[in-house]
């Protein structure tokens, strides 16, 4: 499936895209933040000896066993990551399976990829320059926002999701949309680099929220915006019983926020102005990087 002309008349109305020559450049070492040279066919980091596989163009910064992670969903992709049915839902993660989670757990009907992606769009606002795609997926809200004065770059830990994602790029010739493989606790890009993140469908899967939001707001400028898509507890859909959270929590270890846990991690993480838009227990919500203080 490729993005339709439709969604890109409404997200990324600009037909000619920038090419930009040097897409690997702005990687650092995940661990040192250091500066990374070229091998063959690798990235590699000499202050650490470690040296990063750059496999079907995607740079890949994960060298840990993810199979030894806390984070169920790691694990999970750990041993199922190029399976057939993870490359199958890689393919059909936009058409066939968001719809259905957002109307089983968010509310029948209580809102779209499209009208989602609108509100991703509407915190970026005019924002140029370079923005982080955090647990991109396939691309699926990055590819809707890259335009000629934005270069995205997306990262996520599933192989295969980004393969898919290189696979749209390709189709749509979007050459300002990148893919990483890398963890979100150690993003592989310097301090203050972004001019705005977003983080669509993944913030309760992560094993520590904080963490996660810091080191995102690390790679992000001053006064930066974050786009934020996630599940929080509402009155409409499977997550308003409290059984069912609980029941999930325990199974894949995420969390089902409720507002003011959300709010408060997003302000230890240094970022402000939480501002929250729900779609029954879909909720975009928006922040700012806080400045530093003097």
């Amino acid at each position: 499936m490729t993005t339709t002309s439709i969604d890109h008349e409404i997200f990324a109305p600009e037909k000619q895209y920038a090419i930009n020559s040097q897409p690997y450049g702005i990687y650092v070492c995940p661990t040192c933040k250091g500066e990374l040279e070229p091998g063959p066919g690798s990235r590699d980091c000499h202050a650490c000896g470690v040296s990063y596989p750059v496999r079907d163009g995607i740079p890949d910064f994960i060298v840990q066993d993810l199979k030894n992670s806390r984070s169920r969903d790691l694990r999970h992709i750990a041993t199922r990551d190029g399976s057939f049915l993870i490359k199958y839902a890689a393919r059909t993660y936009e058409k066939y399976i968001y719809p259905p989670v957002c109307n089983l757990f968010g509310g029948w009907h209580c809102t779209s990829l499209q009208e989602l992606a609108r509100d991703v769009s509407d915190i970026v606002g005019p924002t140029t320059g370079v923005i982080l795609d955090v647990a991109c997926g396939p691309g699926t809200y990055g590819r809707r926002i890259a335009s000629a004065s934005r270069t995205v770059y997306g990262i996520d830990a599933c192989m295969s999701m980004l393969r898919q994602g290189s696979r749209y790029v390709g189709q749509d010739r979007l050459s300002n949309v990148h893919f990483a493989r890398a963890l979100v606790e150690a993003l592989p890009f310097p301090d203050g680099l972004f001019d705005a993140a977003i983080c669509a469908g993944s913030l309760n899967h992560f094993y520590d929220t904080v963490l996660a939001l810091s080191e995102i707001s690390r790679t992000m400028k001053a006064g930066a915006p974050l786009a934020v898509m996630c599940f929080a507890i509402s009155n409409r859909g499977l997550l308003k019983y409290g059984f069912l959270r609980d029941h999930m929590e325990k199974k894949s270890g995420g969390h089902i926020f409720a507002l003011s846990d959300l709010e408060r991690c997003v302000a230890e993480a240094g970022l402000e102005g939480f501002r929250p838009r729900t779609h029954g227990a879909v909720l975009v919500f928006s922040a700012r990087k806080r400045p530093a203080e003097h």
